[in-house]
């Protein structure tokens, strides 16, 4: 890799991505503390990063064209792993929580398929999106609605055996990543209308459940759900009745309130809650960084959205565009949702804090997907023949 290359990266992401991994390894050192004793969780998560920032430079120095050419094979073979999970042995794929997710290899540690086939799918959707427009010139309802159907197949059946491991958080991900590449590839206004409408709607009326009948709600429709979505559900809307499945949450908000303006200060770590180095990292850094530093964290995050938008409105394909703004919706997604269950604003899910929480395969996709927004950053056409 020579120098042009390293110049033509996009400083800005990577200054914030160096930023956040020193971030991320000292708080999930104060965090595993308080939990475990003396751990090892922030060194494994340093190694992390560095095989991320590897993988990283060697997928940013690859051509954003080949992305696109890989896509479905990728796809095929994401897919192909996530299908036979629930077929391997335990030893080969052990459960864990009652979660049945992750491989788990010998000196390589375990790894979950679902989290890099975000990558996968949203590539897939992407070309998907692209070829059709190149072949429908001339846009009609009925090739909208062709487009629609490939995307809910390419993206229905994988979602539907990540919902048995089970992991709703994940699923979630995967369509607002499709259906972000489906409403910017230009169908119809009055499909988009539809597709805003009804959800609106649907949450429009489980608020009116909610707030007028909501003996139906707590008796009749949260039954029909999984006992552990159950759970979340019931600790998030009703935490007073329901102690024990709000324990979480509370104990977020505690810490986050503890830290006030400026904080405990590092290393001043006193409230526990499970898995506080991972999903519940942000109640970490509020706690002893107060709501100064978990206003830093937000504001890099809105400048990565910001510089992942800039990117993807400079691409010179479709296929990057839809690549970009796909991936802005699942971190947006992605974001909102843990900062908003750690202050009780969401129910509690399984969904990390991006290139924040512990967790070698959502660091490494992430750097991954990072690595082709460089890619993407990269003006290869305009300086593959320039003097230098």
């Amino acid at each position: 890799m020579g120098k042009t290359f390293l110049r033509r990266l996009d400083k800005p992401i990577l200054c914030i991505i160096i930023i956040f991994s020193i971030l991320s390894i000292l708080f999930i050192h104060s965090s595993e503390g308080i939990q475990y004793g003396v751990q090892n969780f922030a060194l494994k998560q340093g190694i992390s990063y560095l095989l991320g920032f590897v993988l990283l430079l060697v997928v940013a120095y690859l051509d954003a064209d080949r992305f696109e050419r890989i896509a479905w094979p990728f796809y095929l073979l994401g897919l192909a792993a996530i299908m036979l999970l629930p077929l391997m042995p335990s030893s080969i794929a052990p459960s864990i929580l009652g979660a049945k997710r992750w491989y788990s290899f010998p000196l390589l540690g375990s790894i979950q398929p679902s989290e890099f086939f975000k990558i996968a799918l949203l590539l897939a959707v992407s070309r998907l999106a692209y070829k059709h427009n190149l072949v429908y010139l001339d846009r009609t309802v009925w090739t909208d609605f062709l487009l629609i159907g490939k995307i809910l197949i390419v993206t229905i059946i994988p979602s539907l055996f990540v919902y048995q491991q089970p992991d709703t958080g994940m699923v979630v991900l995967y369509l607002a990543g499709s259906a972000t590449v489906l409403f910017i590839s230009g169908i119809n206004k009055k499909m988009l209308v539809a597709a805003v409408i009804l959800p609106a709607a649907a949450v429009t009326f489980l608020m009116y459940i909610y707030f007028q009948h909501s003996s139906i709600l707590f008796d009749q429709l949260i039954p029909m759900l999984k006992p552990h979505q159950q759970e979340r559900i019931l600790g998030w809307l009703a935490p007073e009745e329901y102690t024990d499945n709000a324990y979480q949450t509370k104990k977020a908000i505690l810490a986050v309130g503890s830290g006030e303006l400026k904080g405990n200060g590092i290393g001043n770590n006193k409230v526990y809650i499970p898995e506080k180095h991972t999903d519940f990292i942000f109640a970490t850094i509020a706690e002893e960084g107060g709501f100064i530093a978990a206003s830093v964290i937000i504001v890099l995050f809105f400048l990565l959205m910001s510089q992942m938008a800039i990117i993807g409105h400079r691409a010179e394909t479709s296929f990057e565009l839809y690549v970009c703004f796909g991936l802005m919706a699942m971190y947006c997604l992605q974001i909102f949702q843990n900062i908003g269950m750690t202050v009780g604003m969401m129910p509690v899910k399984g969904i990390s804090l991006p290139l924040l929480s512990y967790g070698g395969s959502s660091l490494l996709s992430n750097m991954i997907f990072l690595g082709i927004i460089l890619s993407i950053r990269k003006p290869y056409r305009k300086y593959m023949f320039e003097i230098k």
